[in-house]
């Protein structure tokens, strides 16, 4: 088994892409981190860095690391986790940044945190859910519209406010907003005049869309617009050519949020978790 590292996306790429198709939702992230990069190398802080593992001629692992976020990886082989932790240890030393975490399927990411030796300060375990038979839920009053350049400012704000809800990594909301809503990533519930909720969505990878993040205000809250929107959101990406599902994440131990999307036809497919380095 070895572990191999590169700072090129076309040679990530032309190694680990069938492996990433085979569970195109698990692995969503990570194909759309090779989209990322292709079409903007500029958009993250820090060099961009990919790591896969083989057996043989057979990929079985790989991850990747776009600083300041963090490592996010697939499934891989136990035996796999002292290598390429050191493997990533060795080049965030290189680019004297501090590896914050690492992220993925619930198993993979223990082992390649504890190889790190690292001390865990947080694991927040999370569901993969998916959507392929969608289910009618009930419409709120007010209805549905693409965020525009205007919203930019209140969405950046609400991105914000969603990070710090949930205790993300501090980010560069009014870059992420004004990007996504130049891509026709998000899209507002809009009730009494006004937007009430935000849900975005990305670009479809693998005949998969992911959906996220979600959002509405606390003095929004309980009166099922986010449930109505992340409805009506996956039925018109389940209507492109070629999308055959949507997926998401929610925090495991949220049973408001994950209650909201099984309702909508949102099955649980698999267990990952976000793992924070004190």
């Amino acid at each position: 088994m070895r572990v191999h590292c590169s700072d090129s996306v076309e040679e990530y790429a032309s190694a680990v892409t069938a492996f990433l198709e085979a569970e195109p939702s698990a692995r969503n992230v990570l194909m759309s981190i090779v989209q990322m990069v292709r079409e903007a190398p500029d958009a993250y802080s820090a060099p961009v860095s990919f790591w896969w593992v083989s057996d043989g001629d057979a990929v079985v692992g790989a991850a990747s690391w776009t600083p300041p976020w963090h490592v996010l990886v697939s499934s891989l082989p136990s035996a796999a986790g002292p290598e390429l932790a050191a493997a990533i240890d060795k080049r965030a030393q290189s680019l004297g940044i501090r590896l914050p975490g690492v992220n993925g399927p619930i198993e993979a990411a223990h082992i390649v945190a504890r190889a790190s030796g690292r001390t865990i300060a947080r694991a927040r375990p999370m569901l993969m859910s998916e959507l392929e038979h969608p289910v009618e839920v009930p419409i709120p009053p007010g209805s549905r519209r693409l965020a525009t350049l205007a919203d930019v400012e209140l969405v950046a704000s609400w991105l914000d406010a969603f990070s710090a809800e949930v205790e993300l990594y501090p980010s560069d909301s009014v870059r992420t907003a004004n990007r996504m809503v130049r891509d026709h990533e998000f899209e507002l519930w809009v009730g009494a005049g006004s937007p009430v909720c935000v849900v975005g969505h990305h670009a479809p990878v693998g005949q998969v869309v992911r959906i996220g993040p979600v959002y509405t205000p606390p003095e929004h809250r309980n009166r099922g617009y986010a449930r109505r929107l992340t409805y009506e959101v996956s039925i018109a990406a389940l209507a492109q050519p070629g999308v055959d599902r949507c997926m998401l994440f929610t925090d495991a131990a949220n049973p408001v949020s994950n209650s909201i999307y099984r309702q909508a036809g949102y099955i649980p497919r698999g267990e990952h978790v976000e793992i924070e380095f004190t």
